[in-house]
């Protein structure tokens, strides 16, 4: 018996973008009995050609549908159309502005075959940099802290934290997200703890993803990730499983995954001398916007991105 695969996208004018990723899903492979049956692409309120990208890919790929949002509402609400129009077994969500490596989806969708108590998966960003830039190294680094930091917490079956440049669940797993929410893959990580599961990580599930142009662009992106962390602890009463968190929770462990990153990457320790200020503009920027703004929006200005 086959088990039916679906792919969410959501797009906000991403029409160059959008492309690439559907090129590099469509080049992936699933072996039975996996079976990709629809990639459903949720375009919230495009003014660019967003949406005539998608039908042109749906006219030759009878598995593509777009689903058209009048207005942009944020992208929980795009995930919630996905959640209420996939049929599949396994859902996997991606980032439009995103691109899968070769392999990506069969090793991502690896840990599901593995056992029926798998919920939750994601896979490994790699940011797409120019090499010359300070952001560019500071992202490089950071992707790297971070991965280590998944794969780790993954192989001690851990309480994990999902990314959502690229993850995967099981149907039943979450109805629906808050509509407010801001950060998807940490509430949903979070989810699976209270679950008494880890977030599989997937090292070679990669994940090309944009990164900022500017260190103030790294600041605003971060800022933002700040206050969602701070609303999945008032929705669920714990914490995004990140290093931070876990630095308070277990910092030996903490440290043993900063330390090995360094052996491996010595420049990570100069990473280490960058993020600090930029962190803490960050968080003071972040209680800001919870002290003084309007509550929790899950509708943000685009970054700027390489």
């Amino acid at each position: 018996m086959s088990i039916p695969v679906s792919i969410g996208i959501c797009a906000y004018n991403e029409g160059t973008r959008v492309r690439c990723l559907l090129e590099s899903v469509q080049a992936q492979s699933l072996p039975a009995p996996l079976e990709l049956r629809e990639i459903l692409v949720v375009a919230s309120g495009c003014t660019d050609g967003t949406e005539g990208v998608v039908r042109a890919f749906a006219e030759r790929d009878p598995r593509i549908r777009l689903i058209r949002q009048e207005s942009r509402l944020g992208k929980a609400s795009a995930i919630n159309e996905i959640l209420r129009a996939y049929r599949g077994e396994l859902l996997v969500l991606a980032n439009a502005d995103a691109r899968l490596g070769a392999g990506s989806l069969l090793h991502l969708l690896g840990p599901f075959l593995e056992s029926p108590e798998i919920l939750l998966a994601c896979g490994a960003p790699v940011p797409l940099t120019d090499g010359a830039r300070l952001p560019a190294f500071v992202e490089r680094a950071q992707w790297a802290i971070h991965n280590r930091s998944l794969a780790t917490l993954s192989r001690l079956g851990a309480a994990n934290h999902c990314c959502d440049e690229l993850l995967a669940l099981r149907r039943g797993f979450v109805e629906a997200l808050p509509s407010d929410l801001i950060n998807d893959g940490a509430y949903l990580g979070v989810v699976a703890g209270l679950h008494g599961q880890t977030v599989r990580f997937s090292a070679d599930a990669t994940v090309y993803v944009r990164v900022p142009r500017s260190l103030q662009g790294l600041v605003q992106q971060r800022r933002r990730l700040l206050v969602g962390h701070h609303q999945i602890r008032d929705l669920l009463g714990r914490p995004p499983n990140t290093l931070e968190a876990l630095a308070s929770r277990n910092p030996r462990l903490a440290a043993a995954i900063l330390l090995a990153e360094v052996r491996e990457r010595p420049s990570s320790a100069a990473f280490l001398l960058v993020a600090l200020p930029l962190e803490l503009v960050s968080l003071a920027l972040a209680v800001a916007d919870r002290r003084w703004g309007a509550g929790y929006s899950p509708v943000w200005t685009k970054v700027d991105a390489l």
